[in-house]
């Protein structure tokens, strides 16, 4: 497991490819409604607050759903590239984790240390099958519509 401490910006919080030309995606009303932005080799997940720091964990996982107490839980596929690198970044900070390459399981928890910052824990999961898109829990932020919408353009 990977445990870091980001500066989150705009509101979000984006996991991409390394090697991806404008890897951060652009918004729209609907994306915004649903908690995340998606698009091959990267996805931007809405974060609580639009600053601050956010402390994250990213991990590798064999379970489903997620693993402790959140406010907001999202599930998307994310394809790992060949070269297994992955950042994980806001718009002024980032960090980047090497993966096993494939198609995986992106399982996006968020919510609040006991001390009122924001927390976020991120983890990749195999998948040897389709992953369908998916609000685990939402809170009173969300109002995803009846189909999520799985396509955006880069910012």
């Amino acid at each position: 497991m990977v445990e870091r401490s980001l500066t989150v910006s705009y509101g979000q919080l984006a996991i991409f490819d390394s090697r991806l030309p404008r890897p951060f995606n652009d918004w729209s009303p609907v994306h915004a409604a649903q908690g995340f932005s998606w698009r091959p080799g990267s996805v931007s997940f809405a974060t609580l607050e639009t600053s601050g720091r956010v402390q994250i964990a990213i991990e590798r996982s064999k379970a489903d759903g997620p693993t402790r107490a959140c406010e907001r839980a999202i599930v998307v596929p994310f394809l790992v590239a060949d070269h297994g690198e992955v950042e994980v970044a806001s718009i002024s900070d980032a960090v980047t984790v090497h993966l096993a390459p494939g198609n995986h399981e992106l399982t996006f928890e968020h919510g609040r240390l006991e001390r009122g910052e924001m927390r976020a824990r991120l983890t990749f999961r195999a998948a040897g099958s389709a992953v369908s898109p998916r609000i685990l829990i939402a809170d009173p932020l969300l109002a995803p519509p009846p189909e999520l919408v799985m396509a955006t353009e880069p910012a």
